[in-house]
């Protein structure tokens, strides 16, 4: 009201603290003329200024939002202990974001007024009042909860450090976005504000469970905001000080190019896909929770002599939960990430390999692919190894175009990551390697200089080595000490969609036919995989067209890192059938969508049919997409989550609930509350016998073959002392409760 002038000429004071951004410390007009106008003067009569001052408006509204919205949606969502730990949360980042409020109107004035590094001051003392409560949480982080709130909430201590440094970090933003909201940054700020308050309130919404995912989506969206506010200032500290670098013109063309935006778009849109998971935890995912909370010293020895897989994963998943905690939204958050950063990886490598059409359509498909959105969403190693795999072959294509040691330097590195991710990813590795030698090879016939790229080969298969050096003991000691047992390939999972075989027990081309339809378009009914695989030949015709044409070495390449390991594991799966699943060549996955994106833009060059092809293969993602997220009838969803918490609704002290198979004990402890008895199912059911009811918990679908019989004579006997009150069922797993 006063900068408009509505009430008057203010005091200088006031009109320099109301209009900053057009003080020469701020890179605009000089603050005062000598005319008396001044810097009032000038925004008097200004529509410009009016529209700043909305700007202004709606950038301090969207501050009180994210700081204030994850606790009216935590209201809503959670359950009423859960809201309770989350309101003291609330409380302890209210006081470190009360402490930086004032920062702006104590400091910024001077910034109006043209004081040197008043901005950087103000930057300064918000950023160490915000670290000085969150090194509290860190040295005291039990003695502030229980003091203030008592013994109750002693759990919500470890969440407290990461919370209140969001609350640090959006008290830094608040002092950058009044710095900008009346200059030429006022857009741009707040469009990253919106950016971080529909991320918070997806996360919450779609997987807000606990007090611990409340919190994680508030860190997100304050870590989203500064680094974007981060990204913009440095940016124009840079451009201000060094308007003739080169490079500055060059990466801000990039960042608003429309390349970047539409592919910033695919990657928003795939996070938000990413985010809608309809299922609970399942056994797999359990497991490595389990395993993740044990010490890290623990989790290697649990991982060295009870399972078969490296350990890089899971020390991920060790350093997330210590962070984030162990709530459904946590322990998934590194897939869901991995499986983002895919989306903008698939428009690199199809930009990389091919040309600008062809990543696009490559993002656009990896955004809806319903095998890449699914292991996106599970916590479990598979979204890495897709992540990887793609970053791998777009370096080895650099590495062949330039050979610049730092396309050399992401090769290695991800191919090592990849060996540490997934045993099975080695097999893509080899076929890399067998790249390289071929190249040398060809070149080398052609009369082509080879010395380069030779050497380079050699030191980046030296580096290989060394980093995987380490890993040689792990393996050792799992598959050849423990290999007795048989750990870590025996679920039966790994045949789930497989009725279109005429055994699932023994492998035929229709179970290699199968699994080649879940990379492409994910897990379905057994009926509806029937009717897919039965029209193998139209996929033969398109592997003919594919292969028929003259092919870049780009296609060969991408043909042989998807193809042999799938080709490989199914001539091993002869031997050991579990072997051959879709998730231990999960890498061919994307490198398929980088494939599918190739045939719809090299089949023609008439822009009208590559759209409309694009148009079909995004369609039929969407529809296998949808299917399988909402199929009851999808053979790898199994209803855990919703089957216990019924349990935990009706069970009362004196019940025993007993499950079966053994091993699904891990997920049935993850959500139980602790209100009954649990245990695995005897063969002896008078060793079931309680003072109060006996609810048996069965998913039969992971029994191994025999085991359904030995149950089922279980439960008749049981039947025969205790009276049979109902049957629950729930997608693959079902409940019988005996008064």
């Amino acid at each position: 009201v006063a900068r408009r002038g509505l009430l008057g000429r203010p005091p200088p004071a006031l009109a320099a603290a109301l209009s900053p951004a057009q003080s020469p410390a701020l890179g605009s007009t000089p603050a005062g003329r000598a005319d008396g106008s001044g810097v009032l003067g000038q925004a008097e009569g200004s529509g410009a200024t009016g529209r700043a001052g909305l700007w202004t408006m709606a950038a301090f509204l969207l501050l009180a939002v994210i700081q204030n919205q994850d606790l009216i949606i935590a209201n809503r969502v959670l359950p009423a202990g859960q809201a309770g730990s989350f309101a003291v949360l609330s409380t302890l980042g209210g006081a470190v974001a009360f402490a930086t409020l004032t920062v702006p109107l104590v400091l910024l004035p001077r910034v109006a007024r043209g004081q040197r590094h008043a901005l950087a001051a103000a930057l300064g003392v918000a950023a160490a009042l915000g670290l000085a409560g969150v090194l509290v949480a860190l040295t005291f982080p039990t003695q502030v909860v229980t003091d203030l709130f008592g013994s109750r909430y002693g759990a919500v201590a470890r969440l407290a450090a990461p919370y209140l440094g969001a609350m640090a970090l959006l008290g830094v933003a608040r002092v950058l976005v009044a710095a900008w909201s009346t200059g030429a940054r006022h857009r741009a700020a707040v469009a990253l504000l919106l950016a971080a308050a529909g991320t918070q309130a997806g996360m919450i919404l779609a997987g807000g469970r606990t007090a611990g995912s409340v919190a994680l989506a508030t860190v997100v969206s304050t870590g989203e905001l500064a680094v974007g506010l981060g990204a913009v200032g440095a940016g124009r500290w840079v451009r201000a000080r060094h308007p003739d670098l080169t490079l500055v013109p060059r990466i801000r063309g990039r960042t608003v190019s429309p390349a970047v935006k539409a592919v910033g778009a695919l990657t928003a849109g795939g996070l938000i896909v990413r985010l809608l998971i309809p299922r609970g935890l399942w056994l797999d995912e359990a497991t490595s929770v389990f395993q993740a909370r044990m010490s890290f010293n623990g989790m290697l020895y649990n991982l060295i002599s009870t399972d078969v897989h490296p350990p890089g994963w899971y020390a991920v998943l060790w350093s997330t939960i210590r962070v984030f905690g162990s709530g459904e939204l946590a322990v998934r958050l590194p897939s869901i990430l991995a499986g983002t950063l895919l989306i903008p990886m698939l428009y690199l490598t199809g930009k990389e390999l091919y040309d600008k059409r062809t990543g696009y359509v490559a993002a656009a498909a990896g955004t809806v692919s319903p095998f890449l959105v699914w292991y996106s969403q599970e916590a479990r190693m598979y979204s890495q190894f897709m992540l990887l795999a793609v970053v791998a072959v777009w370096a080895q294509v650099r590495v062949f175009k330039r050979g610049r040691p730092l396309d050399w330097a992401i090769y290695t590195l991800a191919s090592a990551a990849l060996v540490w991710t997934q045993y099975f990813s080695g097999l893509q590795v080899m076929v890399q390697q067998a790249a390289f030698l071929g190249a040398i090879l060809y070149r080398y016939r052609q009369g082509r200089p080879v010395r380069a790229l030779a050497v380079g080969w050699l030191a980046s298969l030296v580096g290989l080595v060394a980093l995987l050096s380490p890993l040689a003991p792990f393996a050792y000691h799992q598959f050849v000490v423990n290999q007795q047992n048989g750990k870590g390939f025996t679920l039966t999972p790994s045949q789930a969609g497989n009725g279109a075989s005429s055994t699932v027990q023994n492998l035929s081309i229709y179970s290699l036919l199968a699994n080649v339809v879940w990379l492409g378009w994910g897990y379905h009914s057994d009926s509806a995989m029937e009717a897919i695989v039965a029209m193998w030949p139209l996929g033969m015709l398109m592997a003919i067209f594919v292969l028929g044409r003259r092919r870049q070495y780009q296609t060969t390449l991408l043909i042989a890192a998807a193809a042999v390991p799938v080709l490989v594991l199914f001539g091993v799966g002869a031997v050991k059938r579990d072997l051959f699943d879709a998730r231990y060549f999960s890498g061919a996955a994307a490198l398929g969508v980088v494939l599918l994106a190739r045939v719809v833009t090299g089949a023609t060059r008439r822009r009208g049919a590559v759209v409309l092809a694009t148009c079909v293969l995004i369609a039929s993602f969407g529809v296998a997409l949808f299917d399988q997220q909402t199929n009851g009838s999808n053979p790898r969803t199994y209803s855990f989550r919703e089957a216990v918490h019924s349990l935990n609704a009706e069970g009362r002290p004196g019940d025993v609930v007993v499950y079966a198979p053994t091993m699904i004990g891990t997920v049935v402890g993850y959500y139980d509350k602790g209100q009954y008895r649990l245990r695995p199912m005897s063969t002896n059911p008078a060793q079931d016998q309680a003072r109060g009811r006996v609810f048996v918990l069965i998913s039969p679908r992971l029994m191994s073959p025999g085991q359904p019989a030995v149950y089922g004579r279980v439960l008749t006997q049981l039947g025969h002392h205790r009276r049979l009150l109902g049957r629950h069922h729930f997608d693959n797993v079902e409940i019988w409760e005996f008064s």
